[in-house]
C-alpha cells in the first residue's frame, strides 16, 4: 500500500479527528464533511465503483434507522418522566440511597448500565443512564462522559453475548472457510465453547481493568466537572469504587466460567446491585462527607428538587422496570424473539448491487421505548399539554442527531464496502489493519486492542469491530506464534474501549442529555480513558502471553 493509499484509508479517522475533535465542530457539521472526504478518497484513490459508493450511502441511511429510533425513544422517555413529575421521585429515591453523586454514578452507569448492556447492547446503556444522571442534577456533559466510560467492560457480553458469539464467529468464517476450525475442535467442537474460552481471557483481564472503571469514572467526574477540579475528591471513595468494580467483574467471571458468555453482564450486574446498594445505604466504605460540588447544578438545587415527589418509587421506576423486562424477555424467550423479529423491513439489491439493509421494527429497543412512554401517559395520568410538550421537545431535539447519524453511518458503509474497487486493493479497514500487522507484529499485544478500538470507533459497534478484525487478529496470532484466544480477547477488549468514544454512541449520549453539538468535548474526555484501558489490558496480555 502506497503512502497516498495509506492516507486515503485513514481519511475517516483523520477527518473526524480534525473537524469534530480539533476544530470542535458539532457532529451535525463535522460528520457530513467527513463523509464527503471519505467518499472522495474512496473514488479517486481507492477507485471504488461509484454505483457501489452510492448504494453504500443508501445502505447507511437505512441502517441509521435503528440507532435513531433508540435515541428518540430514550429522549422521549426522559421527557415523559420530566413532564409527568416522575423524575423528582426517582431523584429522591437515589438521594435516599446516597446523596453522593459519585455513588449515584457508579450504581446507575456501572451496575444498572451493565444490566441494560447485557440485555440490549448497541449504545442503549448510555442512552438510559446519562439522562437518569441528569435527573439527579449531574451536569449533562458530565453525565454523558461517565455513562460512556461505564459502558465498556460489560460490552464483552452485551446483547446476550452477541459481540463474541456472533461478531467473532462471523469474523473467523469470512469467505466460507473457518480459519479457527482446529482451535474450535480442541474446545469441544462448537464455536460457543471456543467463544467461552475467548471470553474467559477477556473477563480475566477485566478483573483488573474492568474493576478499575468505577474508580476512573468518579475521578473523571470530580477532576473535570467538580468545582475544585480535583481528581483526589473522586479517588477518596476508592474502597467503595473497587468494591463496586469487583461486585460486577467477579460474578461475571463465574457466570462465564460455568454458563458461557450470554449472561455474565446481566447476572453480574444484578448481583452487583444486590451487593452495592445496601453497602451504599449504610455508608460502608464511604467517606463521612458526601460530594456534590459541581461547577454547575450545585447540590442545593439537587436537594430541593428531590423533595418534590408525586408518585411512589415503584410507580416512578416502572417505565424502566418494564423496559428492562421487555429487553430481557425479547432476547431470551425464543418464540417471542422469533415473532418480534418477523416484523422486519428489509431492502435488498440496493441500486442493483448485492448490498442490503434491514430494520427490525418491533425487535429494536426503540419500539420498546415508545411503548413504555405510551404506558407512562396513562400510568402518570398525564394531561394533554404535558403529553404534547414531551413529544414536541423530543422531536425537536432529534434534528441535529438525524443529520449526524445520517452522515456518519453512510461514511462507515463507504469505508467498509470500499473493497469493491478497480485498484485491486482490499477494503480500506482490512488494508489498513494488514499494514499495521506487517509492521507491528512484535508489539501486537498493545496494537491488537487499538485495532479493536479503531473498528468500534468507526462502526459504532463492538460486534461489528469483531466481525471486521477477528480474522486479521487470528492470522497475526498465527504469524507471530501467539495465543489465538488471547489475541482475540484483546480485539474484544479494544472494541469495548472503542465504545466509549465511537461517534454513534457519543452523538446518542450528547443528544439524550440535550448537549447535541458538544460531541468534541465528550470525545476529548473519553478518548484518553479508552486508550488507557487498552494500554493496561495490552500490558497484562504481554505479560500473560510472554511477548
Amino acid at each position: 500500500m502506497t503512502f497516498i493509499q495509506l492516507l486515503a484509508s485513514l481519511t475517516p479517522i483523520i477527518s473526524v479527528m480534525l473537524f469534530l475533535v480539533l476544530l470542535r465542530m458539532p457532529a451535525s457539521r463535522a460528520m457530513p464533511i467527513s463523509m464527503v472526504f471519505t467518499g472522495l478518497a474512496a473514488v479517486f484513490v481507492w477507485q471504488m465503483d461509484t454505483t457501489f459508493l452510492a448504494a453504500s450511502v443508501v445502505e447507511g441511511l437505512l441502517s441509521a434507522l435503528t440507532p435513531l429510533t433508540i435515541i428518540f425513544g430514550a429522549v422521549f422517555l426522559l421527557n415523559t418522566l420530566k413532564y409527568s413529575g416522575a423524575m423528582d421521585t426517582i431523584r429522591a429515591g437515589f438521594t435516599n440511597i446516597s446523596g453522593d453523586a459519585r455513588v449515584q454514578v457508579i450504581i446507575i452507569c456501572w451496575l444498572f448500565g451493565s444490566f441494560i448492556e447485557g440485555s440490549a447492547g448497541f449504545g442503549t446503556p448510555a442512552a438510559i443512564g446519562a439522562p437518569l444522571l441528569v435527573l439527579l442534577g449531574i451536569p449533562p456533559i458530565a453525565a454523558a462522559v461517565v455513562a460512556l466510560i461505564a459502558d465498556s467492560t460489560s460490552v464483552s457480553f452485551g446483547a446476550i453475548g452477541l459481540p463474541v458469539l456472533f461478531g467473532m464467529e462471523q469474523g473467523l468464517t469470512q469467505g466460507g472457510s473457518n480459519m479457527a476450525a482446529e482451535q474450535i475442535a480442541q474446545h469441544g467442537g462448537s464455536f460457543a465453547e471456543y467463544a467461552q474460552f475467548i471470553a474467559m481471557h477477556m473477563i480475566t483481564i477485566d478483573l483488573i481493568t474492568g474493576t478499575l472503571i468505577p474508580l476512573t469514572m468518579v475521578a473523571i467526574l470530580t477532576g473535570f466537572f467538580g468545582r475544585n477540579k480535583s481528581f483526589k475528591e473522586g479517588l477518596a471513595i476508592w474502597k467503595f469504587a473497587l468494591f463496586a468494580g469487583l461486585a460486577f467483574t467477579v460474578p461475571a467471571w463465574l457466570i462465564n466460567y460455568f454458563a458461557g458468555p450470554e449472561f455474565p453482564s446481566v447476572i453480574g450486574a444484578l448481583v452487583g446491585m444486590a451487593l452495592v446498594i445496601p453497602v451504599a445505604k449504610k455508608g460502608y466504605l464511604l467517606p463521612k462527607e458526601q460530594w456534590n460540588d459541581f461547577a454547575e447544578n450545585d447540590g442545593q438545587e439537587r436537594k430541593e428538587l428531590a423533595t418534590e415527589v408525586k408518585f411512589s418509587q415503584l410507580a416512578a421506576w416502572s417505565p424502566y422496570l418494564i423496559m428492562a423486562t421487555l429487553l430481557v424477555l425479547s432476547r431470551t424467550i425464543a418464540p417471542l424473539k422469533t415473532w418480534l423479529s418477523s416484523f422486519n423491513i428489509s431492502w435488498t439489491g440496493l441500486l442493483g448491487t448485492e448490498l442490503k439493509a434491514g430494520f427490525a421494527t418491533l425487535y429494536a429497543p426503540g419500539a420498546f421505548f415508545v411503548l413504555v412512554c405510551i404506558l407512562g401517559f396513562f400510568l402518570f395520568k398525564m394531561k394533554s399539554p404535558a403529553i404534547k410538550e414531551s413529544i414536541s421537545v423530543s422531536c425537536k431535539s432529534m434534528v441535529p442527531t438525524i443529520i449526524s447519524l445520517g452522515a456518519s453511518v453512510p461514511m462507515v458503509k463507504i469505508f467498509l464496502n470500499s473493497g469493491e474497487n478497480a485498484s485491486g486493493l482490499a477494503s480500506m479497514p482490512v488494508a489498513l489493519a494488514d499494514t499495521l500487522a506487517n509492521s507491528m507484529g512484535a508489539v501486537w499485544a498493545w496494537v491488537s486492542p487499538i485495532v479493536g478500538i479503531f473498528g468500534a470507533f468507526l462502526s459504532g459497534s463492538a460486534t461489528f469491530s469483531n466481525m471486521m478484525f477477528s480474522g486479521l487478529q487470528y492470522s497475526v496470532a498465527d504469524n507471530i506464534g501467539a495465543n489465538h484466544a488471547l489475541i482475540l480477547a484483546m480485539q474484544g477488549i479494544g472494541a469495548n474501549a472503542g465504545n466509549m468514544m465511537c461517534v454513534m454512541n457519543v452523538v446518542a449520549a450528547a443528544t439524550v442529555v440535550g448537549m447535541a453539538g458538544r460531541e468534541s468535548e465528550i470525545i476529548r474526555k473519553t478518548m484518553p480513558v479508552a486508550l488507557g484501558y487498552a494500554l493496561v489490558a495490552g500490558t497484562i496480555a504481554a505479560v500473560w502471553g510472554g511477548f
